[in-house]
């Protein structure tokens, strides 16, 4: 096996840890969404952290999932607007 070959192997260990990774922190903001309200700055952060975290996880279909659920609390377009906008970053 050649060092290039070696460092690609490690690279890509260190991508599906990183996703792995992102899942699980999707999971632990989802968790703190339920103990916060929407409109408070620690609930909108933690939606909106779950929902980049399952994006950057490679978990698309959470993350709509997410979406779907945490959009349908908020009143307020704007907010409910930047966790469309995150679709799109």
């Amino acid at each position: 096996m050649s060092k290039l070959d070696e460092l690609t192997m490690q690279v890509t260990a260190k991508i599906v840890q990183i996703e792995n990774a992102q899942r699980e922190l999707s999971l632990i903001e989802e968790e703190i969404t339920k103990l916060t309200l929407p409109s408070s700055v620690e609930g909108h952060v933690a939606r909106k952290g779950a929902i980049r975290a399952a994006i950057e996880g490679r978990s698309e279909q959470r993350a709509k999932e997410l979406f779907d659920l945490f959009s349908g609390e908020y009143t307020d377009e704007r907010l409910r607007n930047e966790l469309r906008a995150l679709f799109l970053s």
